[in-house]
């Protein structure tokens, strides 16, 4: 286990059988009555570390944002041009916009509250602790309502302090709320971990007032049985699925708060044997100021190797990201290599029989995604500066894309393009 993650406790609905989980896990698995549940959320998951035993007080639980996933900076950066005569000796040199893109693993938390007087990080608690689902005991105390407001402030505050930033974005980001236990006894704020008072600067009646007067939060985990919605059939699934397949009726269906929704799928079928089918995200968007809507758009914008030919004309331009976590630098050389490629002819609508790699990356951040691939393949980097800050994208449709691969001693290999993946590199996706 990546030392990163943290541990959920977490009792079985059916049995009651305690049952520890990852904080990936989406599927719940109980070993003793076989109940199989997805945790759903309607909007994101809230932990809370609970507090130590023998507490009389009233507990108050001070919410944090707890963010994981992979981050890309788009920046300007300037690029010096020398141009030297031929018929005699001369230089000029010439400055022009370019676009340069960063990236790294990130793994952060922060207050979600108004007051600089409280702790402002968590610190390793969430990896040093077992955490709790919220709502999971109702006597437990006051959840101080977070806000959502505080993580735009987190990243307007990373583009600042990062100056030159135009674009800061997070992809296969895990975004929860953790809360940590306080209790108020005497004049002091303490701790409800180690039952020490909290260093408020001699304000703990200050604290204290905005611990009582805050609203609360009223949040519970859904269980969602693991039936087909269609076929009633039971559905299989890696425990860290977001998108979960039928055997029996050849469907695919991804959680929405109570309930199963089904989503399109397509598969680039392989006769041979032996096949794994990695899953992609396809993507058809609308860009704002740019002409892109064929795949000779993206040619001429590009400046692509390729002959000209009238069928490309007509065939619609998507998008392409991984529909799973890699690191950062693979990750987006998977959107450009894929969007490059001319869309394959052959796609169906059938469900392969053989081994799918679960899906762990929604949609909503592969959309995130497409303005990487742009900036990345787009060959006029200067006029793609001067349109990056006011550029909109919009999603018009998409589909989840089964893509064939042989596996080698050392690499998946895409049977159709040739293109290689390491197997470490997706073994170690699964810890970010």
């Amino acid at each position: 286990m990546n030392g990163s993650n943290f541990q959920i406790e977490q009792q079985c609905p059916q049995c009651g059988a305690p049952i520890i989980l990852d904080e990936a896990d989406r599927i719940l698995s109980c070993k003793f009555c076989r109940t199989r549940v997805y945790l759903a959320a309607e909007d994101i998951f809230h932990f809370y570390i609970p507090p130590a035993g023998g507490i009389s007080e009233p507990i108050y639980f001070i919410p944090y944002w707890r963010m994981k996933g992979l981050s890309y900076t788009i920046k300007e950066k300037d690029l010096n041009i020398e141009y030297q005569g031929r018929s005699f000796s001369y230089s000029i040199t010439s400055t022009v916009n370019g676009i340069d893109i960063a990236n790294k693993y990130f793994d952060i938390n922060f207050l979600s509250l108004d007051s600089r007087l409280l702790p402002h990080s968590l610190g390793l608690r969430p990896q040093a602790m077992k955490l709790k689902f919220v709502g999971s005991n109702p006597n437990e105390g006051k959840f101080l309502k977070f806000s959502p407001a505080s993580r735009d402030a987190f990243i307007n505050d990373y583009q600042t302090r990062n100056g030159g930033i135009q674009k800061a974005i997070f992809i296969g980001e895990t975004a929860s709320v953790i809360y940590s236990p306080v209790y108020c006894l005497g004049d002091r704020v303490y701790d409800a971990i180690l039952k020490k008072p909290l260093d408020l600067q001699k304000k703990d009646a200050e604290v204290e007032q905005t611990l009582i007067s805050s609203a609360e939060e009223k949040w519970h985990v859904e269980f969602i049985p693991m039936l087909c919605p269609d076929c009633g059939a039971d559905l299989p699934g890696e425990k860290d699925a977001l998108i979960v397949f039928c055997d029996n009726c050849h469907s695919a269906w991804s959680p929405s708060n109570k309930n199963f929704i089904k989503v399109k799928f397509l598969t680039w079928q392989e006769k041979e044997e032996d096949i794994t089918y990695l899953p992609f995200w396809q993507l058809k968007v609308k860009v704002g100021g740019i002409q892109l809507e064929t795949y000779a758009d993206l040619i001429k914008a590009a400046n692509l190797p390729k002959v000209y030919s009238e069928e490309w004309t007509k065939t619609p331009l998507y998008f392409y990201a991984p529909a799973f976590k890699l690191n950062p630098a693979l990750f987006l050389r998977w959107c450009r290599q894929l969007t490059a490629t001319p869309h394959p002819k052959d796609l169906i609508a059938n469900f392969p029989v053989k081994k799918i790699h679960p899906v762990t990356l929604p949609i909503n951040e592969a959309l995130e995604s497409s303005l990487l691939t742009l900036v990345s393949l787009i060959a006029n980097k200067k006029h793609l500066a001067e349109l990056l800050p006011s550029l909109n994208i919009t999603l018009e449709d998409y589909s989840l894309v089964l893509h064939p691969f042989k596996i080698s001693s050392s690499e998946f290999v895409h049977t159709k393009i040739g293109f290689g993946m390491e197997k470490s590199a997706l073994n170690l996706g699964t810890y970010l």
